[in-house]
């Protein structure tokens, strides 16, 4: 039966339907994809982690105390193995050139974790052995300034190891998110106090799953 599109503009056909759901369907599974090898990625980052740890590898020292280097080292890597799930999931069945965007975007939400987390790392550090510095107000104006230098020099490595021809990488409110871990680092490098009372920890697997997704998602 035909029917007039004239008069019902809305009117889809079967096949029409049948074809927009499988579209649908598809672009649900695609989007899946990713965010499963993400999680799961950061899950064995957090395992991997758990058993280093377990044993006495890393010496002490008075500039980076072991509990440090063990914050830190479980940070990045977890947002590695989130990157490299979501990347890797999120390539089956994708083309060349899809795969090629994916793996740039990995790199730059890598850079964009690690380089602000070990300038706050820094930072903070170094509020501690300043002792004019060695206050609250101090550490959270030094982490804000490092976390934002760090982010402008992710952002200018990958725009300066791009092609002629690719567009240029813009800092977007989605980037930013990512660095809601160096919030997290500051809590707790130098407020460990806070920490007893509110478990930032578990927020950390949510931040990097969602950075691992970007990642494997991207088209």
């Amino acid at each position: 039966m035909l029917i007039d599109k004239t008069t019902y503009p809305n009117f889809r056909s079967y096949k029409e339907f049948k074809n927009t759901s499988q579209g649908k369907n598809k672009s649900r599974y695609s989007n899946l994809k990713p965010l499963a090898g993400a999680a799961i990625g950061a899950g064995v980052a957090m395992l991997a982690s758990s058993k280093i740890f377990k044993h006495s590898i890393i010496p002490n020292n008075n500039l980076l105390p072991k509990s440090t280097l063990r914050d830190v080292s479980e940070m990045l890597l977890m947002a590695g193995g989130a990157n490299i799930g979501g990347v890797a999931a999120g390539s089956i069945g994708a083309s060349a050139k899809q795969k090629k965007k994916k793996y740039k975007e990995a790199m730059f939400q890598i850079m964009n974790t690690s380089i602000p987390m070990l300038l706050v790392t820094g930072a903070i550090k170094t509020c501690e052995s300043v002792k004019a510095l060695n206050k609250n107000s101090a550490k959270i104006i030094a982490s804000i300034i490092a976390m934002l230098s760090g982010a402008a020099i992710a952002t200018g490595i990958t725009n300066a190891t791009k092609k002629e021809n690719e567009p240029e990488r813009k800092y977007t409110i989605k980037d930013s998110l990512a660095n809601f871990d160096d919030i997290v680092a500051t809590i707790k490098l130098g407020f460990k106090k806070v920490t007893e009372y509110i478990p930032v920890d578990v927020l950390l697997p949510i931040i990097y799953v969602y950075n691992g997704y970007r990642s494997g998602s991207k088209e």
